[in-house]
């Protein structure tokens, strides 16, 4: 699957941002989200202050250092859980409705190719947009109240993770299916003679994305219908979650 352009990553962005906007207005800040220990409040002030960091970044000079991108990304979330909680608990942030058009601005002003360094590394502009959309998408799926994401911006980040996912599990033993967005093939192992994937599992775009990022177990969503599974190595357990 060929990546999504930034035009399309920033327009997905800004569509996404509004819709959160337009929900964190419409929900009791101090209600419980879906993450254990934060409230819708910490919900937004994570999206504020990454979204803030994002512009801030794209009108500093280069970074140097060698280039990472996605994968790299999702790896180094997993050691920042602490400073990340730490950071939502007791740093401050504006709202998002603030934060959103001045970051926006900042990326229609910046070349997507420029290096940026972030506590993940070194990444093109470009990616971490994509990153605050991935974080955008999933943290509305954290609302008491699920958001249900902008068209756009839920296909770039299901193909995102999708191919992710391919990279760490190539071969085509098995497909993947999350209709209407994404179909990858993975896992070495032999095929059906005409090329037919020997499994297949399929899922909806928010199970997938609630599998990638650990907010459902592979398990939790057999046993609910919410991922069907049939054929050999059709368990993919052992690959998620892609982040949490």
């Amino acid at each position: 699957m060929a990546a999504a352009s930034y035009p399309a990553v920033r327009a997905a962005l800004e569509a996404q941002w509004t819709r959160l906007i337009e929900a964190f207005a419409a929900t009791d800040p101090d209600q419980p989200s879906r993450i254990v220990g934060w409230s819708v409040a910490d919900l937004e002030r994570h999206v504020s202050q990454t979204g803030e960091s994002l512009g801030r970044l794209a009108a500093e000079p280069p970074a140097k250092g060698a280039l990472t991108g996605l994968g790299s990304w999702t790896q180094a979330l997993a050691g920042l859980r602490e400073q990340t909680a730490d950071d939502v608990r007791n740093e401050p942030a504006p709202a998002l409705a603030i934060v959103a058009p001045v970051a926006l601005s900042a990326l229609d002003a910046a070349d997507p190719d420029k290096p940026i360094r972030q506590r993940t590394g070194v990444h093109r502009l470009a990616d971490a947009a994509l990153f605050r959309l991935i974080e955008g998408v999933v943290h509305g799926l954290d609302l008491p109240d699920p958001l249900l994401p902008d068209r756009s911006a839920r296909r770039i980040v299901v193909r995102a993770l999708a191919g992710l996912l391919a990279s760490l599990a190539p071969g085509r033993s098995v497909e993947l299916r999350i209709p209407p967005d994404a179909a990858i093939q993975l896992i070495e192992g032999p095929r059906h003679t005409r090329g037919t994937p020997s499994g297949v599992v399929e899922t909806d775009p928010a199970s997938f994305l609630r599998l990638a990022t650990g907010r459902m177990t592979w398990s939790g969503g057999v046993e609910h219908g919410l991922v069907r599974a049939s054929g050999k190595r059709t368990d993919l357990s052992e690959y998620l979650p892609l982040l949490a």
